[in-house]
């Protein structure tokens, strides 16, 4: 035996002995984290080989954490052989602005609660020791990597031109299609007579809602909706959060009065917490603190009676998930959200997606984003102007958003 090969065993059998983990000799990684909106349409391709429209070789191996769906789960791995080569890509799907902040290799301020979390991400190990399959709890510390790093991509459902990270210089591999939101009221198996009556919010009453809770009657008309509406939302490492604010005019950097449904994080109970500027990490959370019943008939803890409302801002794809369904949905300025109706111009609240790597990215990290948006494009909808697609093609757009704050123009 050579005296190389001697020693990387050597050092390999050290690392082990101390608990230590890496990447497979010789095997490529690469980090991704980003907008939780767009992670079902990363899904797709990347559980995908090549024949299906995929990436891989064959069919790659799989770990997901934190979901029973998963392509809803925020932590994902993916093992397998890339032309040849074997590769990994670990994935947190901790929000746009979070994903951006650790390409960067910022970390963001999320006052009073604390550095934002995903800016940097702590990601499952690349190294073969997590087992494959779903799992509906989030990974152990065993299943994690020692401490967070910066990411090779993100995706985001804004561009760094509006985000915390602003200043940082990134590699933009461009637009990769169109990302729709919606926004849902929570589940009431028994409903109040407002909850039947709230279906439609405009932007004007989205700028009053996140500013402090209203009476169903500002959303309603009636005087008889006395019950309060709080809103449901989002941390600040959100692009769902960025995009609401910019579509809706309320300003993106303008703090919220935001409250949570089960505690944040979640824990599935029917209690009402202020968390002011504060949010849920992902949408996911955002639909599971909306699918909490009997809010109808639990006294108010704010301005007292009996019944109150929630109202959320989600993705299309997490607002039909937990037990939301479309009929929870509310129509914005008087529009359903529809693949056809963000297509032709007639629904505001969407974002164009953005891949973005790290500054200087090269080799294999930089070929594989650039193959990975291109194949991303050809799985999105667009195709059925009655769908609720979680991401829509760009080939399908007769309309645009010069700018992240601008309305929808013709193009």
């Amino acid at each position: 035996m050579n005296y190389t090969l001697n020693k990387a065993i050597s050092l390999a059998s050290a690392a082990v002995a101390l608990g230590l983990t890496a990447p497979a000799l010789g095997a490529n990684v690469i980090y991704l984290t980003g907008s939780t909106a767009f992670r079902g349409n990363c899904y797709g391709v990347l559980s995908t080989a090549g024949a299906a429209g995929g990436l891989w070789d064959t069919a790659p191996d799989i770990a997901t954490f934190g979901n029973a769906n998963p392509a809803g789960c925020n932590y994902m791995l993916f093992h397998g052989f890339i032309t040849n080569v074997e590769t990994y890509v670990s994935c947190l799907w901790s929000g746009s602005e979070a994903g951006i902040a650790s390409v960067a290799g910022n970390s963001v301020d999320n006052a009073p609660y604390g550095p934002l979390a995903g800016a940097p991400a702590t990601f499952l190990k690349a190294d073969g020791t997590v087992p494959y399959g779903n799992n509906t709890a989030n990974p152990s510390s065993g299943e994690l990597e020692s401490g967070p790093r910066a990411a090779d991509l993100s995706m985001a459902d804004t561009s760094s031109a509006v985000s915390m990270s602003s200043s940082f210089t990134l590699h933009n591999f461009g637009k990769v299609g169109i990302v729709p939101f919606t926004w849902a009221k929570g589940i009431q198996s028994t409903p109040l007579p407002a909850w039947n009556r709230i279906t439609n919010i405009t932007d004007p009453q989205i700028r009053v809602l996140l500013g402090f809770p209203q009476p169903a009657a500002f959303l309603t008309g009636n005087p008889a909706d006395t019950n309060y509406v709080y809103p449901v939302g989002r941390n600040k490492g959100s692009g769902t959060r960025v995009n609401c604010l910019a579509s809706s005019g309320y300003g993106v950097t303008t703090p919220v009065v935001q409250f949570a449904v089960g505690g944040i994080p979640f824990n599935n109970t029917l209690t009402l917490v202020e968390v002011d500027n504060n949010g849920y990490e992902s949408g996911g959370d955002v639909a599971k603190s909306l699918s909490v019943d009997g809010s109808q008939a639990q006294p108010d803890p704010n301005f007292g009676g009996t019944g109150w409302l929630a109202i959320g801002y989600l993705g299309t794809s997490d607002a039909q998930s937990a037990s939301l369904t479309t009929a929870n949905w509310l129509t914005l300025n008087g529009v359903m959200e529809s693949d056809g109706a963000i297509e032709e111009g007639q629904y505001s609240y969407w974002g164009n997606e953005h891949l973005y790597g790290a500054n200087g990215i090269s080799g294999y990290k930089l070929a594989f984003g650039n193959t990975f948006i291109a194949l991303i494009g050809n799985k999105l909808g667009g195709s059925v102007p009655t769908a609720h697609s979680s991401g829509i093609s760009l080939r399908y757009m007769h309309a645009q958003k010069i700018t992240d704050t601008a309305v929808p123009t013709r193009l």
